[in-house]
């Protein structure tokens, strides 16, 4: 099953929008992790993939989009995977 991973920090108004976004267009057979850099346990696997900013997405275990994204950059890279 392909997982979607949002990294996150607690204070990014951003972050909180493209989560929204991402529940609203994630299809029922993908699974959704939230990931919140501001716990060791999100800054640990954070580092593993590089990731310096939020929010981030990664699709199955690769960064694919970083920053404010817009709807249709979300939706082209769940339906790359699907």
């Amino acid at each position: 099953m392909t997982t979607v991973e949002l990294y996150y920090s607690d204070t990014c108004h951003n972050c909180h929008q493209l989560r929204a976004l991402i529940m609203e267009l994630l299809p029922k057979n993908m699974k959704f992790k939230e990931i919140n850099i501001s716990y060791p346990e999100g800054k640990q696997r954070a580092s593993e993939l590089g990731i310096m900013s939020v929010p981030t997405v990664a699709i199955d275990g690769e960064v694919v989009l970083v920053g404010r994204i817009s709807r249709e950059e979300l939706l082209r890279e769940i339906n790359i995977r699907m």
